[in-house]
């Protein structure tokens, strides 16, 4: 969606960067550092337009572009000195809209999207991110006011963190079964955050003006998840192929990691592991391969038939429970992540039979009931758009995520970088708009890779 490319070209396969150089594996979060291409607001700046891009992963630390960056995923105490221009943090703190502890992404605290929380939790994790959004809108809107820019873009995330936990309580298919207290105010509340949003939305168009395009886009959809979570390493360990520290304890709480980002460390034997997950959100599978650093794990020459032969047990791979499968499909990195960055994605990626998360903790069976309502991502985004050239009513041809970028440069009238894997949506546009503002593809456009940033943060 920021790039027009798809993860094997840019290199960013999950919020964390593993680092597999040595016999244990480590991670850290993904910064700047990791995207190996420009964004959209890196290609727009070079054309020669302002641009402004608010709480978007992988922006730390902010490459120089013509206009602001307010990175996301960035502790409070870093957001502050994240900010570019630095004066614009300056103008911000004067204006009274920036508040780092209110708006910032405590990573701690984001990982509760997957673990679950709580009944008498979910209201104050829904207060959080009504006020989150908030920040971030009044910021917007206040940039706008003092600093306009030809691109602005903002990302509201609190859709995705509400409806991990709380889909249950405002789909309308079950909304109205619950008549605990706690829960009826939490449904409110998750209901008042998407008024709270569409109202926001409102707002930055009327300021924006009506010779604005608009374009809302989501990265995934959401679904129900099912009653089931697959313990990865559980399997692994059943296999031979995983030996867990001496004194980890089995999960009983139907959760996904740890809390505290220790997984690396505190769980896995690392001497005779040969295969491992270790993050939920990128539903890997990872392959120790033997090197100079990693004399233990599989050697080069066996790889391929020790990943056809994990990749045909999970695939029959059936919940004892339903008679069902447990997996939908395994790709191999070849297949999912094709690219110049391929040889850095996962071995394996799975795609769960209910779209949801794999855990990588320790558990008594490899797959066991979920002890609460969660919701997962989906693969059919949204994307909608409204506009002086865009088609004032109906439905388009289905789009894929990498065809958000070239479709926003070419509202802009810039040209598409030929390296782009994916088309401008024509259809979004009355015919004759096209018609006279043909789409122009650019060797030159995009050229500058800009990964001169090698700051991190530890996870």
């Amino acid at each position: 969606l920021m790039t027009g490319r798809s993860p094997g070209n840019h290199g960013v396969f999950d919020f964390i960067r593993v680092d597999r150089t040595n016999s244990t594996p480590t991670y850290t979060l993904t910064t700047s550092a990791d995207l190996k291409v420009p964004t959209i607001w890196q290609i727009a700046s070079e054309a020669g337009m302002r641009v402004t891009t608010l709480n978007y992963p992988t922006m730390f630390p902010a490459k120089p572009i013509d206009g602001v960056v307010i990175p996301g995923y960035v502790p409070w105490s870093y957001l502050g000195r994240a900010i570019y221009p630095r004066e614009t943090y300056k103008m911000l703190k004067e204006e009274g809209v920036f508040k780092a502890r209110e708006m910032s992404t405590d990573w701690q605290h984001e990982r509760k999207a997957v673990q679950g929380l709580a009944e008498n939790d979910l209201q104050d994790w829904v207060q959080f991110h009504i006020t989150r959004e908030r920040r971030w809108f009044e910021i917007t809107l206040k940039l706008m006011e003092r600093v306009p820019s030809e691109l602005t873009s903002v990302l509201f995330d609190g859709v995705d963190r509400i409806q991990h936990l709380c889909y249950h309580l405002i789909d309308p298919a079950t909304r109205g079964d619950y008549t605990s207290q706690s829960l009826v105010r939490a449904r409110d509340l998750a209901l008042q955050y998407f008024r709270d949003v569409d109202n926001y939305i409102a707002q930055m168009v009327a300021k924006a003006g009506d010779q604005a395009s608009v374009i809302i886009a989501s990265d995934h959809g959401f679904t129900r998840s099912g009653a089931r979570i697959f313990y990865a390493n559980s399997w692994l360990e059943s296999l031979g192929l995983l030996k867990w520290k001496p004194d980890v304890p089995f999960d009983n709480q139907g959760r996904v990691a740890l809390d505290e980002n220790t997984e690396a460390t505190t769980l896995i034997d690392w001497g005779p592991t040969k295969a491992y997950a270790l993050s939920s959100s990128s539903n890997a599978i990872f392959i120790r391969v033997a090197s100079e650093n990693d004399p233990d794990g599989v050697t080069p020459e066996q790889y391929e038939a020790f990943r056809d032969d994990l990749i045909s047990k999970l695939k029959s791979l059936v919940d004892t429970a339903s008679g069902k499968p447990v997996v939908r499909d395994v790709f191999t990195r070849e297949m999912a992540f094709p690219g110049t960055e391929s040889a850095r994605a996962p071995d394996l990626t799975l795609q769960m039979a209910d779209y949801s998360f794999l855990s990588v903790l320790r558990a008594d069976e490899p797959v066991k009931d979920r002890k609460i309502p969660y919701a997962t991502h989906h693969p059919d985004g949204v994307i909608i758009a409204s506009g002086p050239a865009i088609k004032s009513s109906g439905r388009v041809e289905p789009m894929r995520i990498v065809d958000v970028a070239p479709t926003v440069l070419y509202s802009l009238g810039l040209d598409i970088p030929s390296s782009f894997e994916g088309r401008v949506g024509t259809d979004l546009f009355v015919p004759a708009y096209v018609a006279t503002h043909v789409p122009e593809v650019s060797d030159n456009a995009g050229k500058e890779s800009g990964t001169d940033s090698s700051e991190t943060l530890t996870g």
